[in-house]
């Protein structure tokens, strides 16, 4: 029995590092350390099975509000996707009044056949939408993925 309890901690131990690991350089991990633990914010990391199915090795989604107090809200937000968005290949933006509504960053392979993408979206109420994702699947087929309503 403790041999099963000591591999199961050693198991979630190795998830957890890949997963910090595979956004270990971008501003954006930051955002998902801080808000993934807030309360009312949603973190979403999508199983193996269901990856790669869509030929992803790595997806995870924040939904939050960024915060109106401190030095931690939706200029910084932008300012971390900003200095990430300096190392994008394909970059898509819609903007209002000056500010960043959405975003779609296409970054630099972490390695050969692993793209990487930023996601990023603030609607009117301002709850924000920030999603990275790694895999072998192409900006077309993630567009196609995006608009396609099955």
């Amino acid at each position: 029995m403790k041999k099963e309890i000591k591999y199961l901690i050693m198991l979630i131990m190795f998830f957890f590092t890949v997963n910090l690991s595979a956004q270990e350089g971008l501003q954006i991990s930051d955002v998902f350390q801080y808000y993934g633990k807030e309360h009312g914010s949603t973190m979403v990391q999508l199983s193996s099975e269901i990856l790669s199915s869509y030929n992803m090795t790595l997806y995870i989604s924040l939904s939050f509000h960024p915060s109106t107090k401190g030095n931690k809200g939706l200029d910084w937000v932008t300012d971390c996707i900003n200095q990430d968005k300096k190392r994008a290949k394909k970059i898509k933006e819609t903007m209002l009044d000056g500010k960043l509504q959405s975003g779609y960053y296409q970054l630099s392979q972490i390695q050969k056949g692993t793209n990487r993408f930023i996601l990023f979206k603030i609607n009117q109420k301002q709850k924000a939408t920030l999603i990275y994702i790694e895999g072998s699947l192409d900006s077309a087929e993630l567009v196609t993925m995006l608009f396609n309503k099955k």
